[in-house]
């Protein structure tokens, strides 16, 4: 490997090194986030009840009620940052294998010995390029659908039991 292959390389992974730690970071702050919203509307529930005096059949069917909405909400925030985090990780190892792609097409361009070399070489790497691209976004957008269906199913599936024992309740 030559010396300038092994800085790109080591650039390459220094930059997702960075990247990872960007993502746990984001992750991190958004679970943080989500606890400081729970907390925040778990007080507001609190406080409506008290505001409106309701008795201790209508407040526990309340406090259950917004209990099961604050636990959809949390295991579908749960599901979108986990699809976050998995779409960051693949993003990046795909970005990843692009550079050493790119990395092998310079490396390609630079034996060319005559003009018709060159451009069959950059013809080449210019339709891999384009072809790359639109895979990958294939793949962000088929893995964003899988994530945004695994939400919709997650807060379903627990909406629908807190709808139907509100429903009695009434």
């Amino acid at each position: 490997m030559t010396i300038t292959q092994k800085n790109v390389s080591d650039t390459i992974d220094q930059t997702t090194d960075a990247a990872r730690e960007g993502v746990r970071a984001a992750t991190n702050d958004a679970q943080d986030a989500t606890v400081v919203g729970l907390d925040s509307l778990r007080r507001a529930t609190d406080q409506f009840t008290r505001a409106f005096s309701l008795s201790g059949q209508e407040n526990k069917a309340l406090v259950g009620q917004a209990s099961e909405n604050l636990g959809a909400l949390l295991e579908t925030s749960a599901v979108l940052t986990r699809g976050m985090q998995d779409m960051s990780h693949e993003w990046l190892r795909l970005s990843q294998h692009g550079l050493q792609k790119n990395i092998e097409g310079l490396t390609q361009l630079a034996r060319c010995r005559s003009m018709q070399d060159l451009m069959a070489v950059q013809s080449e790497l210019l339709r891999n390029n384009w072809h790359y691209m639109i895979d990958v976004s294939r793949q962000i957008a088929e893995r964003s659908i899988e994530i945004a269906n695994e939400a919709a199913q997650t807060i379903s599936s627990e909406a629908k039991p807190a709808a139907n024992r509100a429903r009695k309740a009434a």
